[in-house]
């Protein structure tokens, strides 16, 4: 009774925490992404729920729950924001768990101090912002709750051995792989714990029975993960595609390991931007990045083999090590933003519940008032960067339906909008990799109700860094346009990415010379109208 109503006193001083930090950011999140979700949803049926309404991903999980999310909550922000909040506190506690059993397993003085300090840098890293206020990222809640299911259940398995364990295992990697991709990386990890479990500990079956009633099964569920891929998407991975998971590349792999490293450990994302830049730079060049894997390789290898005689702080620390390089394996390939913040955060949340639950492991070693007091000080630093960045949020959404609000004109044929906001500060408003205006088009039908049937021509998208950011536009003859930015610290994007020295469109151009460029007109529908954004509202080229 005392360890139950301890474990509700941690569940309730979890969400406390959550949400003093991210209620700024409740209304947050219904940007693009989420508008292709509505879209995709649009007139379909629960049926669709089997084929991930036409994405291309065998992911039902996930998209049951988003269908039922949508069909329950509409856009009504509060539920959407408890599920979200809710679903990461349950993350934070199966962290907790399943830290607190790996700890005292290995016979650490403190467990329970060291596994709730882990859990606390995880919940309140300001790398989870992404993940828990964009309305599309719940796949990254789910899965990571599932894998985290997973291993606190087999780790459990491994120590009594009961039979309802380990089917509750299997099951819950199967809904994990129809889940999302973050999933693949469970076989592995399991057979690590199986490997670095400790020996007084392990139930009567041991370790061969173990590998092959827990390891071998779900190495075959992954195999036919893939063959089921490849016969009904017709290729070995969804979502992004071959092309993209499938891309690996060495030095980019190594380098991105150690900057999620710097980042989760030092806080190199808020870091000045010279500094910042300063450090990927370096970690990218072969004479220091390829020593410098070839020492951790070495140094890791070491440890492994005399693992038996670390301390259990030492073992511990180890495993969460391994169990980090693991979880994030599936995105460690995908592109690493460093430029803003928020942006591609999402990759890194299950992996850094691992990192958080070494970091404490490691700092457990240290006499307890100094293990104290830096813990308390790396939350106070995470809290600060979170709240400054869910503030981020909170003014990119009210840019985000400003924006909305101040468009008036649905009588033209067609539009062009001159500088519609990609992101603010890294926070996604208007993303749109079609290039065709879908994501501003999107959001009036799906999030303001009010759709504009004429024609949208997206000639440039750019990045805010203040609320008040904007454009001056000069009409240098009839069809050709300069436009120029108001302040320093934007530059032009187009589909997601840089516009680089411009494009050629079927009707116009554009001549990008950094901080303005020059809009070439060939044809122009009557009626039509060429609108710049200045300070959160659209206003009309003369």
């Amino acid at each position: 009774m005392e360890n139950r109503r301890h474990e509700l006193y941690i569940v309730f001083a979890f969400l406390a925490l959550v949400h003093l930090l991210y209620y700024p950011a409740w209304n947050a999140g219904f940007v693009t992404d989420f508008t292709g979700l509505l879209w995709r949803l649009d007139g379909s049926s629960a049926a669709g729920i089997f084929n991930s309404f036409g994405f291309p991903a065998l992911q039902p999980v996930l998209n049951a729950f988003l269908f039922l999310f949508c069909k329950a909550f509409g856009l009504h922000p509060l539920p959407w924001y408890l599920a979200f909040t809710s679903m990461h506190v349950l993350n934070g506690w199966l962290a907790y768990r399943f830290g607190a059993a790996v700890l005292r397993g290995y016979g650490m003085r403190m467990p329970r101090l060291a596994a709730l300090a882990g859990a606390l840098f995880f919940l309140l890293s300001p790398y989870q912002s992404e993940v828990l206020t964009w309305r599309v990222c719940f796949n990254f809640l789910l899965s990571s709750f599932l894998v985290l299911s997973i291993l606190y259940s087999s780790y459990s398995w491994m120590r009594e051995g009961r039979r309802g364990q380990l089917w509750a295992v299997h099951g819950l990697f199967v809904l994990a792989l129809f889940t999302f991709e973050l999933a693949l990386a469970v076989p592995l990890a399991c057979l690590v714990l199986l490997l670095l479990y400790p020996p007084t500990l392990r139930n009567r079956l041991g370790l061969r029975l173990q590998l092959l009633r827990l390891s071998a099964p779900q190495f075959a569920l992954t195999l036919g993960y893939f063959l089921l891929n490849r016969l009904i998407l017709g290729a070995w991975v969804g979502h992004y595609g071959p092309a993209v998971h499938l891309r690996f590349r060495l030095g980019e792999i190594l380098a991105n390991y150690y900057r999620y490293g710097f980042k989760l450990l030092a806080f190199s994302r808020y870091w000045p931007h010279p500094c910042k830049e300063g450090l990927s730079g370096k970690l990218q060049e072969p004479l220091l990045l390829y020593p410098l894997a070839i020492v951790s390789v070495l140094a890791l290898v070491y440890a492994l083999a005399r693992f038996r005689r670390w301390r259990g702080e030492g073992q511990a620390a180890l495993l969460f090590l391994l169990l980090f390089i693991l979880a994030l394996a599936p995105a460690v390939n995908l592109y690493f933003n460093y430029l803003l913040y928020i942006e591609n955060d999402r990759y890194g949340y299950l992996a850094s519940a691992f990192f958080f639950l070494g970091l404490s492991a490691l700092l457990s070693v240290l006499p307890r008032w100094l293990f104290l007091l830096l813990v308390i000080c790396y939350i106070g630093l995470s809290a600060f960067f979170l709240r400054r960045t869910n503030l981020y949020w909170r003014q990119s959404t009210a840019l985000y339906y400003g924006l909305m609000d101040s468009f008036r004109w649905y009588d033209a044929p067609a539009v062009y909008l001159l500088n519609l906001p990609d992101n603010y500060q890294g926070a996604v408003l208007f993303r749109d990799f079609s290039g065709q205006g879908e994501a501003f088009r999107d959001a009036l039908k799906y999030i303001k109700k009010a759709p504009y049937e004429g024609a949208i021509h997206e000639v440039a998208q750019y990045n805010l860094a203040t609320p008040a950011d904007g454009v001056t536009v000069r009409r240098d003859s009839a069809m050709h346009y300069t436009v120029e930015f108001n302040q320093w610290g934007n530059w032009w994007w187009r589909r997601g990415i840089g516009m680089g020295p411009g494009y050629q469109a079927n009707t116009y151009s554009v001549d990008s010379k950094g901080h303005f460029y020059h809009l070439q007109l060939d044809t122009i529908e009557p009626g039509a109208v060429l609108l710049y954004q200045v300070k959160g509202e659209w206003r009309e080229v003369e």
